[in-house]
């Protein structure tokens, strides 16, 4: 930072961030309180489907915040720093992610989930793919291995954040971000992360809103700015630094791809009804574009201002602290964390339900009571917001690439198996798992650059080509999925029992 705050600014910052933090405390407390007075033989699915019953509004925001988070406000606009705005043309590609999720696949599952009774994200998988072990471990292994370092990202730009803003240590920020998660996740379920989204959704719109405002009246001439950026590096102004193929690529990691991240299509399971997922497409778009456009353009601009920031990433935080009465900055801190909270919450709860109802209850103790299944909802989601919260502790130093490495291992393995699933009958258990691993593995031999197969783009062309050879090569090799189930996703009358 190219000027010291004084104490007494951190400290209206610091004071704003611990009052936004007690609000979501109280918002967890009473979601708490309403699970509490669930009934044990409907805990876990109140726990994980909040009774499919959200409105347009949560549901906009479970999808808009959940997949934003600290990409689009941390990572996102540090690239754009950084990189130039070559990274602000790809992260455009986001902005139509709630199209993107519920236009495409909103209705079908939403359907499905409900004749099922599914309660996670890979129910769906398990009950399509005609209950295959192998199916089910995959897509455990995906969501902890992919979603696990996702999550860990996220908790790690919130802690920066507060860091950076507050003059705190990186464990305080980390400390308050995990219990205040913990809270309202662990205790309130879904109804909780979702209550706490809204309140978490309208303060990062504020803060963008008041962000975007200051510092463009702080970088007027925008002439002026742009050209002493041109100055410093000309290839930070142009679109097109990287080379075409990597670019489009790009493009696909962070729009058509959406589809296939887990916590994205949890909104797809608990909406309310068709209208409230149409209603969510419009209201998540427009703050989609509305975050994305201010954040990272912002996050670009602040080059000709302060050129040589230690850390990219910092450089929303450092625009806000020199543009921002000290109150309003601490409200942009609360808004920032509400995105990176917002995603983690969901996440959380993505790789709870894949642990108790994909791992523990298909595998583990299958006739379980519900009391013990209640206990093991919990404390597995206390487990997991205390093992993030470990292996966040030493942070990665590049943040977006981290999200990127994450969002392209999820979709390797779940995005074709998902939307073949859906829409192609002739999909097997026997394909997907081949789709699946297939994959996953080599995602992980492209960006490990193992093997040099990604012929100059992201390696998440070249899995996204192999597990949709896998999947359906594999398929049309095998026997057929059983009538039952393929009457279960696309007839209009359909088996009232599911087959086990």
């Amino acid at each position: 930072m190219e000027w010291e705050l004084s104490s007494a600014t951190r400290t209206v910052i610091l004071i704003t961030f611990i009052v936004y933090s007690i609000a979501l405390l109280v918002v967890g407390f009473y979601s708490k309180r309403r699970m509490d007075k669930t009934a044990l033989d409907k805990f876990v699915e109140e726990f994980y489907t909040g009774g499919r019953g959200m409105g347009s509004l949560v549901i906009a925001l479970m999808i808009a915040a959940g997949l934003c988070s600290a990409g689009t406000f941390l990572g996102g606009p540090g690239l754009g720093y950084s990189v130039g705005l070559t990274w602000v043309m790809v992260l455009f590609a986001q902005n139509f992610m709630n199209f993107y999720i519920l236009g495409e696949i909103g209705k079908k599952v939403g359907i499905v989930a409900r004749r099922i009774n599914a309660q996670s994200y890979l129910d769906l998988f398990v009950y399509r793919y005609n209950h295959n072990k192998m199916v089910g471990l995959i897509g455990v292994a995906g969501i902890v291995i992919f979603l696990g370092s996702y999550v860990v990202a996220q908790f790690v730009g919130g802690a920066r954040l507060f860091e950076s803003m507050t003059g705190q240590p990186y464990w305080l920020g980390l400390t308050i971000f995990a219990l205040v998660v913990l809270f309202y996740a662990a205790f309130g379920g879904i109804r909780g992360v979702s209550a706490a989204i809204v309140i978490q959704g309208l303060v990062m719109t504020a803060a963008v809103l008041a962000l975007f405002i200051g510092g463009l009246r702080f970088l007027l001439p925008l002439e002026s700015s742009v050209r002493s950026i041109a100055e410093m590096n000309p290839a930070l102004v142009t679109p097109w630094t990287w080379a075409p193929g990597y670019q489009f690529s790009m493009w696909v990691v962070f729009g058509l791809v959406m589809i296939g991240l887990p916590h994205g299509a949890m909104g797809c399971l608990v909406y309310k009804d068709t209208k409230a997922m149409h209603r969510a497409i419009v209201i998540g778009t427009i703050f989609v574009v509305l975050w994305t456009f201010a954040l990272v353009w912002m996050g670009h601009m602040t080059k000709a201002v302060f050129p040589n920031l230690a850390v990219p990433d910092h450089a929303i935080p450092t625009l806000a602290m020199r543009v921002l009465p000290p109150w309003l900055a601490g409200v942009t801190l609360a808004g920032v964390a509400g995105a990176i909270q917002s995603t983690i919450g969901a996440m959380v709860i993505v790789i709870s339900s894949t642990l108790v109802k994909d791992a523990y209850q298909a595998y583990i103790n299958p006739k379980a009571e519900p009391a013990k299944l209640k206990k093991v909802t919990i404390w597995s989601t206390v487990a997991i917001c205390v093992a993030i919260f470990l292996g966040a502790l030493f942070p990665p130093h590049a943040l977006e690439w981290i999200v990127v490495f994450a969002v392209g291992g999820l979709a390797s393995a779940f995005f074709w198996p998902l939307i073949l699933g859906l829409y192609w009958m002739r999909t097997n258990e026997h394909g997907a798992a081949a789709g699946m691993a297939g994959g996953m593995a080599t995602y992980i031999i492209g960006a490990g650059k193992y093997l040099p197969i990604t012929f100059g783009m992201n390696a998440i062309m070249v899995s996204l080509a192999v597990s949709l050879a896998l999947t359906v090569g594999v398929s049309l090799m095998t026997p057929k999925t059983p009538k039952g189930i393929i009457m279960t996703w696309f007839g209009r009358e359909y088996p009232k029992k599911v087959p086990a």
